[in-house]
């Protein structure tokens, strides 16, 4: 597990959303900014909290997705050139 990349991320504030949800920014240790839902980070976070942000593949959902907008283009665009069938 030690091996895997990360990024490591100080929570810098909490602001609200325009619907009043709190969020997260955090700042990478490269100086970039990242805003999240302070709702997906791990309970007690705070401004201050140092998070290790690690990043994994998802192919079962990257597939439903995939899928989706192939169905999506079928029915805007009719069937690719070659799949017709007949």
């Amino acid at each position: 597990m030690g091996s895997e990349p990360a990024l490591i991320a100080a929570v810098d504030r909490i602001e609200s959303d325009e619907r009043g949800e709190p969020l997260a920014v955090l700042v990478l240790d490269d100086g970039q900014q990242l805003v999240v839902p302070l709702a997906i980070l791990p309970k007690g976070t705070r401004r201050g909290s140092v998070l290790r942000l690690r990043w994994e593949p998802d192919p079962a959902t990257e597939r439903e997705r995939r899928e989706r907008i192939r169905s999506l283009q079928q029915r805007l665009f009719g069937p690719e050139p070659g799949t017709e069938q007949g």
